[in-house]
């Protein structure tokens, strides 16, 4: 028996991980600017980089209105920015409207389709950047239910009524994973083309959308050799721009796919190198995707040390990519916006479980139990209706026959 019944691949969740809204608390007009500041911020208030304005810091910018479009962000005080620079808005009505406020509450409990209706109803009562930026909640929302068509509508009024929006990128990007899980590879190819060839494009988001056409229409089309090559031709034109600090996610984004690609063709030490550079970045999908890679080549390893006899060496591998996949789904699963690396570590540190409770003889049970808890947790993040959970949920199953066996009492001898 191998160490693992199968090894989720990179590709395997990744169109899933699109229909996914990860809200991330209260907004209001501020901007998070490349330099790692937030603006503005009442006096003596101090936020990081990484961390969110509490609502009365929010509620006192409220003057501070943003015109944000995919080419610049203008503010109050004279702030302009070219829209690279700007990493993350954030809109009053968030705090100000109760209709804004309550989707998102019902968005923090998983409640997306109230979400969704919610937001929309925000949105219609709402102008400027609250309502861009409600519209385009509400598309999350939509993504969150698993309802394409329904999505695509919604990302599709977010276009019309802001032609120029601020997160035009992501939702091309989002339309065109819609159209790779509908298998139309051409169709998100074109999708991804828009973004590039819009007027006044800023290069952050052009070069995002040329990451996701090769994931989307070589990687995930297990064309690996081209994505490959492609990934690397990314990673020197990025090298080489004037702004490549402000490209360095999409760069790492590269890495991992590099990673992803030789892991499949079965060069799992070259992969190894390109997962952990990506690991210097401070981007929490980035790093996901980086160590639920990490923890696929241990799983390779641990098969081969199995096969080879080696079982003391093979349960410590298991255990090392069990590391890697416990630090995606227990410390970056509330932090990023792809979920793909969250679900594809979260199935395979099921099957570690698994394999680690067969190693023990069927005696751990605390092993079996681990399983169980993590394909339900992979289950309540996969959308009702989705194949995937039919296969996840027969998995479960099967382990927790086992672990209640493992769990009951055993009849006294005679």
């Amino acid at each position: 028996m191998s160490c693992v019944r199968r090894l989720v691949p990179a590709t395997g969740l990744a169109v899933l991980a699109a229909l996914s809204f990860a809200p991330r608390g209260a907004r209001a007009d501020m901007a998070l600017t490349a330099d790692g500041k937030w603006q503005p911020l009442p006096e003596g208030v101090k936020v990081g980089a990484t961390e969110m304005p509490t609502d009365d810091a929010l509620a006192q910018s409220d003057e501070w209105k943003v015109d944000a479009a995919y080419d610049t962000v203008k503010g109050g005080g004279g702030f302009s920015k070219p829209a690279a620079q700007v990493l993350k808005l954030l809109s009053t009505d968030r705090v100000r409207s109760e209709k804004f406020r309550q989707a998102l509450n019902d968005a923090s409990s998983n409640l997306f389709g109230d979400a969704a209706d919610g937001l929309e109803a925000a949105a219609q009562e709402l102008s400027g950047f609250g309502k861009q930026d409600a519209m385009w909640s509400a598309v999350q929302a939509r993504a969150g239910t698993g309802d394409l068509d329904r999505t695509n509508a919604a990302a599709d009024a977010l276009l019309a009524a802001f032609p120029k929006s601020y997160f035009f990128a992501d939702a091309h990007i989002l339309k065109a994973k819609i159209a790779a899980s509908k298998g139309d590879a051409a169709g998100a190819g074109a999708l991804l083309d828009k973004v590039k060839a819009a007027p006044g494009m800023n290069v952050r988001d052009a070069y995002r959308a040329e990451y996701a056409k090769v994931n989307l229409t070589l990687e995930l089309q297990k064309r690996y050799a081209d994505a490959a090559t492609e990934y690397r031709i990314l990673v020197e034109r990025i090298d080489k721009e004037k702004d490549a600090a402000l490209l360095a996610s999409t760069k790492s984004q590269c890495l991992v796919g590099l990673g992803n690609c030789l892991l499949a063709t079965k060069k799992e030490a070259d992969a190894r190198g390109f997962f952990e550079r990506a690991t210097e970045s401070h981007d929490f999908d980035v790093l996901a995707g980086a160590y639920a890679g990490l923890g696929d080549v241990a799983l390779t390893d641990a098969k081969s040390l199995r096969e080879g006899g080696k079982l003391p060496e093979a349960k410590a591998m298991l255990e090392s990519a069990l590391m890697h996949y416990l630090r995606v789904s227990v410390r970056y699963k509330a932090e990023v916006s792809d979920e793909g690396p969250v679900l594809r570590a979260l199935e395979n540190q099921a099957k570690v479980f698994t394999a680690l409770f067969d190693m023990s003889g069927g005696k751990e049970c605390e092993l079996a139990d681990r399983a169980c808890q993590s394909y339900r947790e992979l289950v309540n993040m996969i959308p009702e209706g989705n194949p995937m959970r039919r296969g996840v949920v027969r998995d479960y199953n099967a382990i927790a026959k086992r672990r209640d066996e493992c769990k009951a009492p055993t009849a006294p001898k005679k």
